[in-house]
């Protein structure tokens, strides 16, 4: 029996060669699709999880509200926290601080160097918290000698051309190092951003440079513990606030801009991609709600494809009448006709199956290089990723096999035995689910014109600074005499020195008082020419000339002049831009370190002028609200400026950028240059809904291709079966142009209905995505049109080959059709 049903099942798919290939097809690319979603999902719901006993290490985070300022959620906490948290809170087995240098490092090993930006420094006991797979060396011992350092796999072979170098040495920042152990590469799945790891004890570590130093409101590296066995983060959480009350209090004598409210958070290691924070993370963190959103679009590709399957199965059904006669006839229960077509059913899923696997493993490469990931599909070593590739399958198989096993299965044998056409009452489902395809088509298309608009917003409009043809070089305090050098380079139209918070690189935040008001405003130090460099142009007053040399000189009684943005100015209680210029400011200032040591300041003795008004702008996410920013000439003794911004005039950048190579050799202090365009130093914080919107774009043609698929093949079968129809209508005087209008319309009324289906979905998810930003777009009327007649185009030039070809054949021909 079974060899009966399989080789009635062959002949059916060979016979129908072409139907039979768009269903496979269809299925194929659906089911290709939706594997590399869910891939990319579960990547991103088992951040960490490959470390051993994950389920008992967590991280301290931080909630720090000020009086009349934002609350700031951080990832960071004190380098004094350690010590006295290991000591009240009996439960933690380990401890470990992990953090990275201001700048990246200068690492060398013979001819091969470069800034590491991914070096960073950790406690002796860090590998105790977090024991990662292992190279080569003791990872508990590794880091206990001060000039111990732990590279990954990659790093190895990059400095030492193989993996287990330990005992040999490389020079970090001129000191040297001693390799002590060689961990595997981390996958990409893991927050922890290391490649390199040096022992904290070394002088050169920050925790080791500023421990002793540091207050109980700078918060400035990660600290993770793990639990001892049979212990619980329950028994520590009710102790946690009263611990910073008593062992990180706040002087009396701060000025701190008013009260300061603290809470401590103990956030599981498994948890912390998907709890996004505003300050220190390591990498972006996810997004639950988009992620599965992401997966429900895998879900809905499946469904295009399992929609497609039933349309034509049961549109061929018809064609399957005799058969389905004879064979009951013949005495085939009804019950062996329905197990014979879920049998084909399934034989259809099967190679669409086999042919996705194919296609998922050929596009993965392409996949991971797109997302910077290193997402493995590795079916047949993981036994759960095996179990849920056949599950879907074989759900699919039943889901879609049901319905056209039934209708194929319930023909009766002497109606159409006698020729009669049976009554397959699928058209309305037809309709339906056609309908349904292109609602889906078209929320896609609405979700990738919406996310391509506030990508766009974010990139350009909404930062309001020109990145074009800007060169940002990091990694080393910038010097005065190589700024001065690079201007004079051909191809130079400026250049200028930029401290971190003028970059969104840190949120440093002073009291400012005016006419007896305080407020905390974010500080940013900067360069004479650094604003109009990118592009910003002040609302009034002026901005630091380097013609003024007042611009930057502290007297005895006062502060150097100041520049404020547009959100400072209201906070600061000014009605416009005019009236703000000119006014008197006082607060901590950046030039005269000793008075950050005294917390008995008065912050009424060193004014400043407001000399001018800047319109609010960001290097920061749209996700946050710009902040009110003061800025003023950047004058720290060293220099603490993160970065040389240098506008190109964009005629000969190559031999620009040559030339300022050269330069850094000079002035770089024997550290390998770190540059980057600005363009792209900005695109890192959109890199997430970049992802978003490619991914959704991908699917959105995946479902448009399973769609065309489905309909090319549907208006074959459609405008096949209404041959004579149309012939009797030409012949009672129809023309051509009549007739495809007749046939274009039928697929029309269902995309028609789509889009009211759609639009409402489209939007209020589209809106609840939106309303992640503090500046957004609004979800505009004119991309639904768009929409409606994409999707709207894309029907009529799927059907209108067979819809021509009908309409212009002879009449005579057609009525002698049967």
């Amino acid at each position: 029996m079974f060899g009966n049903y399989l080789a009635a099942a062959l002949r059916n798919l060979t016979r129908n060669r072409l139907y039979a290939s768009v269903t496979i097809a269809g299925l194929a690319i659906g089911f290709a699709a939706a594997m590399l979603i869910g891939l990319y999902v579960r990547d991103e719901f088992t951040f960490d999880r490959f470390i051993p006993g994950h389920e008992r290490v967590y991280r301290v985070s931080q909630t720090v509200a000020f009086k009349g300022a934002r609350p700031i959620e951080t990832d960071f906490t004190p380098m004094m926290l350690a010590v006295p948290f290991r000591e009240d809170f009996p439960e933690v087995a380990s401890l470990a601080r992990l953090t990275n240098s201001y700048f990246p490092p200068a690492v060398r090993r013979g001819e091969t160097a470069a800034a590491e930006a991914n070096f960073y420094w950790a406690d002796p006991e860090f590998f105790r918290v977090l024991p990662l797979p292992a190279v080569a060396g003791d990872l508990t011992r590794a880091l206990e000698a001060p000039d111990s350092v732990v590279l990954t796999r990659a790093m190895a072979r990059k400095y030492f051309g193989r993996d287990a170098p330990v005992g040999e040495s490389l020079t970090v920042n001129g000191q040297p190092m001693r390799v002590t152990a060689v961990i595997e590469d981390l996958p990409s799945n893991t927050h922890l951003p290391f490649e390199a790891l040096g022992s904290s004890l070394n002088a050169m570590s920050p925790i080791s440079q500023y421990e002793e130093t540091n207050g109980p409101l700078t918060n400035t590296l990660a600290t993770y513990f793990r639990l001892r066995d049979g212990a619980s983060v329950a028994s520590m959480e009710p102790r946690l606030a009263s611990f910073l009350e008593r062992r990180l209090p706040i002087p009396a004598n701060w000025d701190t801009n008013g009260p300061v409210s603290r809470k401590l958070h103990l956030v599981p290691l498994a948890d912390i991609h998907m709890r996004p924070s505003t300050h220190g993370a390591y990498k972006p963190a996810g997004q639950p709600a988009v992620v599965a959103a992401i997966g429900g679009v895998g879900v809905l590709i499946v469904v295009v494809a399992g929609i497609n399957f039933v349309t034509l199965m049961t549109a061929r059904a018809t064609r399957r009448a005799v058969e389905v006669g004879v064979r009951k006839a013949a005495g085939a229960s009804r019950r062996d006709l329905f197990w014979q077509f879920m049998g084909e059913a399934g034989l259809y899923v099967l190679l669409a199956g086999v042919l996705a696997v194919a296609l998922a493993e050929l596009a993965l490469p392409a996949f991971n290089a797109f997302l910077q990931r290193r997402i493995g599909f590795d079916y047949l070593g993981d036994p759960w990723l095996a179990a849920a590739v056949a599950g879907v399958l074989l759900v699919t198989a039943l889901l879609a096999g049901l319905y056209p096993a039934l209708v194929l299965s319930s023909f009766r044998p002497a109606a159409v035995l006698k020729g009669a056409s049976p009554a397959v009452g699928g058209a309305g489902l037809r309709q339906v689910l056609v309908v349904v395809q292109f609602a889906v088509l078209i929320g896609l298309v609405l979700a990738t014109i919406t996310i391509a608009r506030q990508t766009l917003f974010a990139l350009n409009e909404g930062m309001r600074v020109e990145t074009d043809q800007v060169v940002l070089v990091f990694s080393a305090p910038c010097l005065t005499a190589m700024r001065d050098e690079v201007r004079k380079l051909p191809g130079v139209k400026d250049a200028a020195c930029a401290e971190s918070g003028a970059l969104n690189l840190s949120d440093g935040a002073d009291t400012v008082v005016v006419d007896g008001r305080r407020a905390s405003i974010t500080t940013a130090g900067v360069d004479y020419g650094l604003l109009e460099l990118f592009g910003v142009e002040p609302l009034a007053g002026r901005f630091f000339d380097r013609n003024r040399p007042s611009d930057a000189v502290e007297r005895a009684d006062a502060y150097p002049p100041v520049v404020i943005n547009e959100t400072a100015m209201r906070k600061l209680g000014f009605a416009s831009p005019e009236q703000a210029v000119g006014k008197t400011i006082s607060w901590h200032g950046l030039w005269d370190d000793s008075l950050r040591d005294r917390r008995d300041w008065d912050p009424t003795a060193r004014p400043s002028e407001i000399i001018g008004v800047a319109p609010d702008f960001t290097f920061g996410s749209m996700r946050s609200t710009i902040q009110p920013t003061l800025f003023s000439m950047s004058r720290h003794k060293p220099p603490l400026s993160v970065a040389l911004a240098v506008k190109l005039d964009g005629q000969s950048t190559p031999e620009t950028l040559a030339a300022i190579d050269r330069l850094w050799k000079r002035y770089g202090g024997g550290r390998p240059i770190l540059r980057v365009f600005a363009d792209q130093f900005t695109m890192r914080l959109y890199i997430d809904t970049l992802t978003q919107g490619a991914t959704i774009a991908l699917a959105a043609i995946i479902a448009l291709s399973i769609a065309c698929l489905g309909l090319f093949a549907l208006s074959a079968y459609t405008t096949e079966r209404r041959t004579k129809e149309i012939g009797i209508r030409k012949a009672m005087g129809a023309s051509s142009v009549d007739v495809l209008k007749l046939l274009v319309w039928q697929f029309t009324k269902p995309v028609l209905i789509a889009n009211l289906i759609a639009w409402p979905v489209a939007w209020m998810a589209m809106n609840s995505w939106l309303n992640g930003f503090a500046y957004r777009v609004d979800v505009a009327p004119w991309t639904f049109a768009a929409a409606a007649g994409a999707a709207l185009l894309i029907a009529w030039a799927t059907v209108v080959f067979h819809a021509l070809k009908v309409a212009r054949a002879k009449p005579v021909g057609a009525l002698r059709y049967e």
